[in-house]
């Protein structure tokens, strides 16, 4: 078994590059690798690579994530979230090998009070939102076997993401406004590495019944909070650790803390699905948030 993993310095492409091992001989590719990645997209460049490679599982965590710069750099947002994907889709359907790919809760507009399901209709609020449902389009008008993850809030040890942005920040700051009216399901990208990983186990050991199912399915953390309350609760853990600089943590509304894109209020996705086809339930995201403050601590040098 052959595993193709695209985007390894990222966040959930380092996880799964250190961690899928027992899936079989795991081949990586970033964004450099073969001139892959370029504008336009190499096209030649990536049948090549697949043609080297032949994989039986591709897995793309490569994606244009900075939401604000999206708004005016809609061509490389759209070349990496729906194009490339979209390339990927044609050689697995060509060479008959799984794809899976991540998308995002922005593709939801947010107005929904409960949690969005696969089936909700879509309605991208930003330039980010829109390039992956593109991609998301991208993969489902082909005709090979994909699973369409959308998860949210991902966070981890490394990479830049809400955790290290609010650390960082307690040492630096005594005071701190953070956002109050957004709430969903904060994710590290160990538990969508191990989450994945899982998938592509029950793959390997009964193909034909996993790809019966292909499609889309959430993947995030159970439980919900605001982005205020995960910022206090990182404070709180972080605290067992090191001492912070941070004293008051003040909530704020969106309103009063404007951002070049739009987001979504409510980005809480239901993941029912994905738990009763795969059996796959992810931890409530307090609990992974205490895991990953004490592997990133245990990983930072003495002071």
């Amino acid at each position: 078994m052959r595993v193709l993993i695209f985007g390894p310095s990222g966040q959930v492409g380092h996880e799964l590059a250190a961690n899928a091992g027992k899936l079989g001989e795991i081949v990586t590719a970033g964004r450099s690798d073969a001139d892959i990645i370029m504008d336009p997209l190499n096209k030649d460049s990536l049948e090549q690579l697949f043609r080297d490679v032949q994989p039986n599982i591709v897995i793309n965590a490569i994606a244009y994530t900075a939401v604000d710069k999206a708004e005016s750099d809609q061509e490389q947002a759209f070349l990496l979230n729906s194009d490339l994907p979209g390339a990927l889709a044609d050689q697995c359907e060509i060479r008959d090998c799984l794809l899976i790919h991540y998308s995002t809760d922005f593709v939801f507009d947010g107005t929904k009070r409960k949690p969005w399901s696969e089936s909700d209709d879509t309605h991208p609020l930003s330039v980010y939102g829109s390039s992956k449902l593109a991609g998301e389009k991208a993969i489902e008008i082909s005709a090979c076997h994909y699973f369409i993850l959308r998860t949210s809030w991902v966070y981890g040890e490394r990479g830049g993401n809400f955790l290290l942005t609010m650390l960082r920040l307690g040492r630096e700051r005594e005071a701190l406004s953070v956002v109050n009216d957004q709430i969903g399901s904060p994710t590290t990208s160990h538990d969508i590495a191990n989450a994945t990983i899982s998938l592509c186990e029950q793959y390997i050991e009964n193909p034909e019944t996993v790809k019966a199912h292909k499609g889309i399915y959430h993947l995030t953390s159970s439980g919900s909070v605001s982005w205020y309350g995960f910022a206090k609760s990182i404070f709180e853990s972080a605290a067992n650790h090191e001492l912070l600089l941070i004293k008051d943590l003040s909530a704020i509304s969106s309103s009063e803390y404007p951002t070049v894109a739009s987001r979504p209020a409510n980005s809480v996705l239901n993941c029912e699905k994905l738990a009763r086809r795969f059996n796959i339930k992810m931890p409530n995201w307090k609990d992974s948030l205490e895991q990953c403050i004490r592997r990133l601590y245990k990983s930072l040098p003495p002071n």
